[in-house]
């Protein structure tokens, strides 16, 4: 009888994790807006997107710093013993319908999962060793996407339950936290001794510029693409949350509708990455950046301009994002091959931290311009943003211009 993945107690406790995060945020983004009054919808999603993300921008140097300095394993099961008294939070927020009680615990979930990001990824290491370190990384991304699916899709479904939803949202908080806690338990790593360091300077702007200074001087080229990389988050994000409002209130889908329709996307996103990895093979293949982004522009300007129902917008959306997917990819290729040895490690660092900083302005941007102009002005928003990134990159980025030739020869054959 084969024994399962040394690595699987760690995928699972990450899925669980990633599941509890958006579970939370997509049912205060499909439930609690309606506890307020008429109008606050998008002041509330735009929060709970924001309280989710900032805990990651101020506190992601600290939480590095605690994942060299203390037990791992022990560290992660007391973090999912502390979700466990979260979600016991939010479940008495939604029991009161109280929006500040889970905002609070959204912050908190938001926080416990920044301490919980850079150990997972040091486990991988400290438990299958370095020759699964490529292969456990890529998993975890995998369990991290998949986790984000089902908690929208849940969140949908659990929308529409009309008896007892309050147990059912209660239950469902319960089964998902407590089966993390038990797979952290069953996590088996061998640990290198913690390292006994001077904390340095964890003020998140300062570690911002030491940064920007170390990727213009070491890697040349390399902030443009955080920054196209970090435009990508943006406008995915003011996506999710404009589909939040608009697939329910403006086009009256349901809850389990919303659901559907927001994994959708996300497995469209999911198959142009792969899809565009796939026709680039071993290239870098930067020829993608514009020909996914100016076609991704186009749906956009479409869905704004024939404002299209049903089916015929479902698809639309799901044509963008498999588009957006074509053009993430390159960008993702371009960082791993230009930065070298153990550069990478400090670079992806940087990166997640601008990420997250872009997101959070996509809750503020969302919030001014849903509030003032409607969510259909949001995909307007959405395409001019894109052609600002999409022009940048063109006229920063080396060898677009082969790659395009390159690209264009393989689909005329």
């Amino acid at each position: 009888m084969n024994k399962p993945p040394k690595l699987l107690p760690l995928y699972l406790t990450n899925f669980l994790g990633v599941l509890d995060d958006n579970l939370l945020k997509s049912l205060i983004s499909l439930i609690a807006i309606y506890w307020l009054a008429e109008g606050y919808e998008s002041i509330v999603i735009m929060l709970a997107s924001g309280l989710m993300v900032m805990p990651f921008i101020l506190f992601s140097p600290y939480a590095g710093f605690l994942s060299k300095t203390l037990n791992k394993k022990k560290s992660v099961v007391w973090l999912k013993t502390v979700e466990i008294l979260i979600m016991v939070l939010a479940s008495f927020g939604f029991y009161l319908e109280n929006i500040y009680v889970v905002m609070v615990a959204m912050f908190l979930m938001g926080l416990q999962s920044t301490f919980f990001s850079p150990m997972k990824f040091a486990l991988v290491r400290d438990i299958g060793g370095v020759e699964k370190s490529s292969v456990g990384t890529g998993a975890i991304e995998m369990t991290t996407f998949f986790g984000v699916l089902m908690g929208t899709f849940l969140a949908g479904v659990l929308t529409d339950i009309e008896q007892y939803r309050f147990l059912w949202i209660t239950g469902s908080f319960a089964f998902i936290t407590l089966s993390g806690l038990i797979n952290a338990y069953r996590i088996r790593a061998v640990e290198p001794k913690p390292l006994t360091i001077t904390i340095k300077p964890l003020n998140f702007l300062a570690y911002l510029r030491r940064k920007i200074k170390w990727a213009r001087n070491t890697v040349p080229g390399l902030n443009d693409i955080v920054i196209g990389l970090s435009m990508f988050w943006l406008i995915g994000s003011l996506i999710q949350l404009t589909l939040f409002i608009h697939c329910p209130i403006t086009m009256g889908m349901s809850g389990t509708e919303t659901g559907i329709t927001l994994a959708l996307v996300a497995v469209a996103i999911g198959l142009g990455s792969y899809l565009s990895g796939v026709i680039a093979k071993d290239h870098v293949e930067t020829g993608f950046i514009p020909i996914g982004g100016f076609g991704f522009i186009a749906v956009m300007f479409a869905i704004y301009i024939f404002n299209p129902q049903g089916i015929a917008f479902t698809v639309l959306i799901m044509l963008a994002a498999f588009l957006a997917g074509f053009f993430k990819t390159p960008l993702n290729a371009w960082m791993q091959v230009h930065v070298k040895g153990r550069k990478l490690g400090d670079a992806v660092a940087y990166n997640n931290l601008v990420n997250f900083i872009f997101i959070l302005i996509s809750a503020g941007l969302f919030g001014l311009f849903e509030t003032t102009f409607g969510t259909r002005t949001v995909f307007l928003l959405v395409a001019v943003l894109s052609f600002l990134m999409i022009l940048h990159l063109m006229l920063t980025v080396k060898g677009m211009r082969e790659s395009v030739k390159r690209l264009t020869g393989i689909f005329g054959k």
